[in-house]
């Protein structure tokens, strides 16, 4: 009987990596991205050791900038229906990336910190000139790495979605499987992307706690979407979040009813249609503050006049 259940458990282990490819796409070539986007740029940017692979929808210099940071394990393919969106083309340009352990970015080489993702992925902005206005858009650990972001240079973020994100220590689903491949003598056995998503789930709470004290650097407008019924990242992140986002100019929520974690493709239009508004109303608003800062120049000029 003991055999039996030794050898299960083994067969288990191995078969992990064979479930997980079959259900989820990880990553695409630099060559397969091109094909699929013909106006896209993907580069691949070395920093020391590590390479960073992202991509640029550049559409017009008068559109805001959306940067979409994946989940795990995933890559930046996971959001190819929004970059093939013919609307979103309309009004938007797209940077996004494979964040550090996945994709083409040093898959398997897993990044812990959230601190040091976020660096990195202000690194990439920062190749690409600071694009303005920015929206960041992150799902799930992705989210995480926005938050941090918009704690780091709040000044240069427009605005924030967040999509079942994990953002309160603690509150999410850690199997009990993730800490037996902790192991080297395991963790082999896992295809690269899988072992940097393991990695990094186990240090998640740390990674957490370590940006608690920085949430009131954040002061974009952001918009939460959050299923009521996710067992991975639980719903009490959402009003952990809107206790946080004191200086937030605008907290908007979304509690979708009787849905899981996996929304950002179920609920794509839902999602653009939040961000377009938000895009529009601070587009009004910095206008108003221009016309308004115009006419006070104008008046105190007129006044000043012998």
């Amino acid at each position: 009987m003991i055999k039996k259940k030794t050898l299960f458990v083994l067969l288990f282990f191995l078969l992990i990596p064979a479930i997980f490819n079959a259900c989820i796409q990880l990553r695409e070539s630099t060559s397969a991205l091109q094909d699929k986007f013909p106006d896209a740029r993907v580069e691949l940017m070395q920093e020391r050791e590590n390479a960073l692979r992202y991509m640029s929808l550049h559409r017009n210099d008068t559109f805001p900038t959306i940067f979409f940071l994946h989940g795990s394990p995933s890559s930046l393919s996971v959001y190819n229906t929004y970059y093939s969106d013919t609307n979103l083309a309309s009004w938007a340009n797209i940077i996004t990336a494979d964040r550090p352990g996945y994709g083409y970015s040093n898959p398997g080489k897993a990044e812990k910190s959230i601190v040091k993702q976020a660096e990195k992925m202000w690194k990439i902005l920062e190749e690409e000139g600071y694009p303005s206005p920015l929206y960041l858009l992150g799902s799930s650990y992705g989210g995480s790495v926005a938050v941090k972001m918009a704690m780091m240079k709040p000044e240069k973020v427009s605005g924030i979605i967040l999509v079942s994100a994990s953002m309160a220590p603690g509150m999410e689903k850690t199997y009990a499987i993730s800490h037996v491949f902790k192991y080297k003598a395991l963790s082999w056995m896992l295809p690269a992307m899988l072992r940097s998503a393991n990695e990094e789930k186990l240090s998640h709470y740390e990674a957490l706690t370590e940006i608690l004290p920085h949430w009131h650097k954040i002061i974009a407008p952001v918009i939460l979407f959050q299923g009521t019924e996710d067992e991975l990242i639980y719903p009490e992140n959402v009003n952990f979040a809107r206790k946080k986002l004191k200086n937030s100019v605008y907290v908007e929520l979304h509690l979708l009813k009787g849905e899981g974690h996996f929304l950002q493709l179920k609920y794509k239009d839902l999602i653009l249609s939040r961000l377009k508004s938000l895009i529009d109303s601070v587009q009004i608003k910095n206008h108003l503050n221009a016309s308004i800062g115009e006419m006070t120049e104008k008046f105190n000029l007129k006044n000043s006049l012998p």
